[in-house]
């Protein structure tokens, strides 16, 4: 007895080639997907754990140095505590240098929170005389868990061990570590987990409570973080593309496999099935072939993770990532693309609903322009300018890609009746100069156009998924390296996390830089703080900036400031005029800064309107930013470093590398990508291409029987299949740059796109190639058949 379900199986028969192909197509999409996927979200895993790793739930540690004869009091600690910003804080007590039965140790008091718990590592609570220690201390004093240590003439129970690297680190609990070291008060540094986002402006105001305290961020891995962050991003959106080329290739193969089913479709109607039952059937076909293209592509994705993609990862000197395969990962990954991919089948299945299969062997209909289109187009064609006008205006993102893939898709929509349009006024063109063979293989485009509109729309989607990746990769790496060049005034350039080192304290750190050996120069500018200045008609507000008045051309003095030629112009500022600067929240007033120069140089003056020398009282208002060093490299900054951890410094040299390693792995990525992309695509197109072609093998013959040459037949098959590639191709990359300059232009107005022509055109080569080459021998082979009867056909 048959069901729908045995049913839809056994008719898979029917259209062996296309099943096999589409499950193929699937596979080799999805073990890409599931490659590339879990690759990125391990690649962030990894980072969070070694984050985690090297500092657990903390972001701030602020204490006194070793040196320094200070402790951290209660009254210090309370303030910290609370502050709005802060979610916990816990104080740790230091010996580093204790006699534990003939080893020095050091040693830590610890509280049971869950903040120095995550950053400690230890899970297990310390109680009184109970101590903690690291495996290889454990093995070296030849104990074990539950035998005792003394320190300071006091016993202890062993509770616990640690698995880390440190040899010579053993913990007890806060309590028997003051009572031990009364004099020590509650530690000499302690952890502190804030809000996210709030770090840098807690650790500002904990270095303010105390000059002599280190503040330490602990975001040494904020680079990589983003590295990785923005490497996810692009891998999501890959993914994107993967699961869209994928979608238009199995539309093709869909409508090829319900052409050959379409007699049995028309004798399963004749004993009474009804469309419902014939949608049922199409649905459970198509469902079979996502779901069996899903789970090969899974299994051989994990195979490749399992065995090569650590190659891959040291070839391409990709981050790392963590050696097991998340699996929970995998499935949603899997589970995502496979309702991505059944929203095609869900369109395949409603379009096979809404059509009979008699209505299968009638001539394709051509493409009509209507009314009702024109008045729906307009409007979508509205909505999205104003999209795009909007987001232009407010630099809003989110609206700017919507209407930039709105006003793509639309065009994309109308290509079918432009191209109609054409191929109807190059069809007079062709029979009256280009002669009857070019005539024939135009005619027989006409009722073709809808029939291959998914095939083609693969080939436009390749051409725009192209053009997209390679110009903003181009673009990317461009805008990178200027970038770079604009910050790196000097090879080596620094950043300062807090904000509690202005202009006097600014200047005497500045002297000690130049002081070290290899140092030539220094500078450094502060943040834009905005100002109100009041003007003898108004008060504005502006944005000013402290700098090295010795590093500049314009002038020599330290007491003036330096205006934005466009600004002074706005409100009528001269030299000589003095600007009062006022604070109209606390009521306060400062000391008038005397314009002494007015510049229109853009480096100076790229996000700010008045420039002040260090030495100027004004500059105590403003906070260090960035630090400029004439020197070879980081070391010789070291002694600063020790005394000022927030200052974190990088070389020019290290910053293109690491910029050119970050395109270098973008570009693996995507290259590889699209690779495969072109091949699968190719193959697709062109299989589709080819059936069309064969089942209109009745008509080429009736054209031989006309008169028709073997050699103008096939002409004919070769120029048609050219035809439809050359259209994808062109119409493509015109969209392809039509989108990715409206997307960018959308989304920053200064930016500048540019587009990697050597990428595209060889691209797009090797597809009319490979076009050019297979429609050559299928036409070749379809030409030399004999003539036999057409009731054969």
């Amino acid at each position: 007895m048959f069901n729908l379900r045995t049913i839809a199986l056994k008719l898979f028969r029917a259209g062996k080639t296309q099943v096999i192909t589409s499950v193929i197509t699937v596979a080799i999409a999805i073990a890409l997907v599931v490659m590339i996927c879990t690759y990125g979200f391990s690649a962030k895993a990894k980072l969070d754990a070694d984050i985690y790793e090297l500092y657990g739930d903390s972001d701030i540690e602020f204490g006194f140095d070793m040196e320094v004869e200070s402790y951290l009091d209660a009254e210090l600690l309370d303030k910290v505590e609370n502050l709005a910003e802060i979610k916990s804080v816990a104080p740790v007590l230091l010996d580093p240098m204790v006699y534990l039965e003939g080893v020095d140790v050091h040693l830590l008091g610890v509280n049971n929170d869950q903040l120095t718990k995550s950053r400690f590592h230890f899970s297990q609570d310390i109680h009184h005389n109970e101590i903690i220690v690291s495996d290889r201390l454990l093995q070296t004093l030849e104990k074990s868990t539950g035998d005792q240590l003394s320190i300071e003439n006091r016993k202890f129970t062993i509770v616990d061990t640690l698995p880390v690297e440190e040899f010579n680190i053993a913990y007890i609990s806060h309590p028997d570590m003051k009572a031990m070291y009364p004099h020590m008060g509650e530690g000499k540094f302690a952890l502190v987990q804030t809000i996210p986002d709030f770090e840098e402006m807690v650790g500002t105001t904990i270095a303010k409570m105390d000059e002599r305290l280190r503040v330490d961020l602990l975001n040494e891995s904020e680079f990589v973080q983003e590295n990785i962050e923005s490497l996810l991003v692009f891998i999501i959106v890959l993914t994107l593309f993967v699961l869209l080329i994928t979608g238009t290739l199995l539309l093709s193969n869909f409508r090829i496999i319900f052409t050959k089913l379409q007699t049995q479709f028309m004798r399963l109607r004749a004993i009474g099935a009804t469309m419902k039952q014939i949608a049922i059937i199409v649905f459970t076909q198509l469902t079979a072939i996502i779901v069996i293209g899903i789970v090969m592509g899974t299994f051989i994705g994990i195979t490749m993770m399992k065995f090569g993609l650590n190659t891959v990862i040291q070839l391409l000197d990709l981050p790392p990532i963590e050696t097991t395969i998340p699996l929970m990962t995998v499935g949603g990954i899997a589970l995502s693309s496979f309702l991505v991919l059944q929203l095609f089948v869900v369109w395949q299945v409603w379009k096979c609903s809404k059509i009979l299969p008699m209505q299968m062997k009638q001539q394709e209909k051509r493409a009509v322009w209507t009314k009702t289109k024109s008045l729906i187009s307009g409007g979508i064609a509205i909505v999205a300018i104003l999209l795009l006008l909007i987001g232009y205006q407010v630099n809003g993102p989110i609206q700017s890609l919507i209407g930039t893939a709105v006003l793509t898709a639309l065009l994309i929509y109308l290509l079918p009746y432009a191209f109609q349009l054409l191929l109807k006024h190059s069809l007079l063109l062709s029979r009256k100069i280009l002669g009857k063979n070019m005539y024939l293989a135009l005619q027989q485009l006409m009722p073709q156009i809808r029939k291959n509109k998914s095939a083609i729309l693969t080939v436009i989607s390749l051409m725009v998924i192209l053009v997209f990746c390679t110009a903003t990769m181009k673009s990317i790496a461009s805008s990178g390296e200027n970038f770079i060049e604009e910050q790196f005034q000097t090879e080596v350039y620094g950043t300062y996390d807090l904000a509690d080192i202005t202009g006097k304290q600014t200047l005497e750190m500045l002297a000690d830089i130049k002081s070290l050996e290899g140092v030539q120069n220094v500078y450094a500018n502060s943040e834009i703080l905005s100002l109100e200045i009041d003007l003898s008609d108004k008060i504005t507000y502006a944005d000013i900036r402290a700098t090295n008045f010795s590093q500049l051309e314009e002038t020599t003095l330290t007491m003036g400031a330096i205006v934005k030629a466009s600004f002074a112009k706005k409100y009528q500022i001269k030299i000589g005029d003095q600007l009062p600067i006022l604070d109209s929240i606390y009521n306060k007033k400062y000391e008038s800064i005397v314009v002494h120069a007015i510049s229109n140089d853009e480096n100076l003056f790229r996000y700010n309107d008045i420039i002040v020398d260090w030495s100027s009282p004004i500059a105590n208002l403003l906070a260090l930013d960035e630090v400029f060093v004439d020197a070879d490299n980081t070391d010789i900054l070291q002694p600063i470093i020790n005394k000022r951890p927030a200052l974190h410094f990088t070389t020019k040299t290290a910053a293109l590398k690491e910029e050119e390693k970050m395109y270098q792995q973008r570009f693996a990525l995507i290259t590889g990508t699209l690779v495969i992309l072109m091949m699968v695509s190719t193959f697709g197109v062109l299989q589709t291409l080819s059936n069309t072609i064969l089942q209109r093998k009745r008509d080429y013959r009736i054209k031989r029987l006309l008169g028709l040459t073997e050699n103008g037949m096939m002409f004919v098959i070769m120029l048609q299949s050219l035809t439809f590639i050359l259209y994808g191709v062109i119409s493509g990359l015109t969209f392809g740059i039509f989108f990715t300059k409206l997307f960018w232009l959308a989304l920053d107005p200064t930016t500048h796109t540019l587009v990697d022509m050597v990428a595209i055109l060889f691209t797009a080569s090797i597809i009319l190639l490979l076009t050019l080459i297979s429609f050559s021998v299928q036409g070749y082979i379809m030409s030399r058949r004999p003539l036999q009867p057409l009731s054969e056909d």
